[in-house]
């Protein structure tokens, strides 16, 4: 093996640390491989790495453009050439028009009392939950917890009903949802609580015609006391920030954009949260078709539609309109569509 690091493997499972994420049983030593490569996504000017095998590890600092390699002795004479390349994170900035909003468009949200929402409070009370937190942001955020801790995430099953009480309901017997369920929940417990909320489906720049599922779900309220709506996980239980001032989901791609590393991702969990790595790799490629209901109130016999149609969609300047998905042989005849930031981040009335 020459000059080159070797180290020693006995089960050819391997655990890897980049930054602060581990990746459990990450990557698998084969020597049958000629020059067996991890590519890893440099956030920061400098990522440590750490490649830690049964019985022997290796550490060092990994750059874009930089590469690694060392040597894995699995048996006697038998050795993995291994290769760790840096590579430089690739933002995709988009853009949106800045025009004045359409004043013949507006989506509603719920202003009066309202029989389910009585319901709710009365079934999933959360006021005490909030008594004693100060900003928005700080009930958003405990709200948003509260949320995440009903059910463990299962994305092969759906809820009868898209409310809620019904989500939680069936959760008390044992159901067990996907990202969608924790959006509504979320959603609905943040307007008992007087917040303007709505939910948002995020899709991808390739949704109609990408082979794997293209879209996540998540909310987005409207905090008061600083005048913008921003965007929450429920599924993840995050609310994104920059610099101190929580992101809406058009912000929050332009800052994994333009910053990579230098967002944080508010919870209030006590648990180890997921890392801004692991959740850029998931929710990066969604954050560019953006779509919500436009009417947002409860105890209606008709909804509010405008057209005929039931949502508005923000499209990226340039794009073309998504108007047919492959993957759920669905057609996206529900929308209006705009480019305007200011259609769809309309201050709530």
């Amino acid at each position: 093996v020459g000059s080159e690091m070797c180290i020693r493997d006995r089960n050819k499972s391997v655990d890897y640390k980049i930054g602060d994420n581990w990746a459990i049983n990450g990557w698998s030593v084969v020597p049958e491989v000629p020059n067996d490569t991890l590519m890893v996504t440099c956030f920061s000017p400098n990522e440590s790495f750490k490649f830690k095998t049964d019985v022997d590890s290796i550490a060092f600092t990994i750059k874009a453009g930089t590469t690694k390699r060392f040597y894995v002795l699995v048996e006697e004479d038998q050795y993995a050439h291994t290769i760790i390349v840096g590579k430089a994170f690739e933002g995709h900035p988009i853009s949106h028009t800045k025009e004045e909003k359409n004043a013949a468009w507006e989506i509603k949200y719920q202003g009066e009392p309202s029989a389910y929402i009585e319901d709710l409070q009365h079934k999933y009370p959360l006021n005490e939950l909030i008594s004693g937190l100060g900003s928005d942001q700080e009930k958003a955020l405990a709200i948003l917890n509260w949320t995440n801790k009903q059910w463990e995430h299962d994305g092969n099953q759906s809820p009868k009903k898209n409310d809620a009480i019904s989500i939680l309901d069936e959760v008390n017997e044992g159901g067990r949802f996907p990202c969608f369920a924790y959006a509504i929940v979320l959603r609905d417990q943040l307007m008992a609580l007087g917040f303007k909320a709505r939910t948002l489906y995020l899709k991808t720049a390739d949704a109609a015609t990408r082979k794997s599922p293209p879209g996540h779900v998540a909310t987005e309220v409207y905090l008061k006391d600083i005048k913008k709506w921003v965007f929450v996980d429920g599924q993840f239980n995050v609310m994104p920030s920059l610099k101190g001032v929580p992101l809406n989901a058009v912000e929050f791609q332009a800052a994994i954009s333009n910053h990579s590393g230098d967002f944080k991702l508010e919870t209030f969990s006590k648990e180890k949260p997921i890392s801004k790595r692991d959740y850029v790799d998931f929710v990066y490629d969604y954050l560019y078709y953006l779509d919500t209901t436009l009417d947002n109130r409860y105890d209606r016999e008709e909804r509010f539609l405008i057209n005929g149609k039931k949502s508005l969609m923000l499209v990226p300047k340039g794009a073309e309109k998504l108007t047919h998905i492959n993957f759920w042989d669905m057609e996206v005849d529900y929308c209006l569509y705009t480019h305007s930031i200011q259609d769809f981040y309309a201050k709530p009335e």
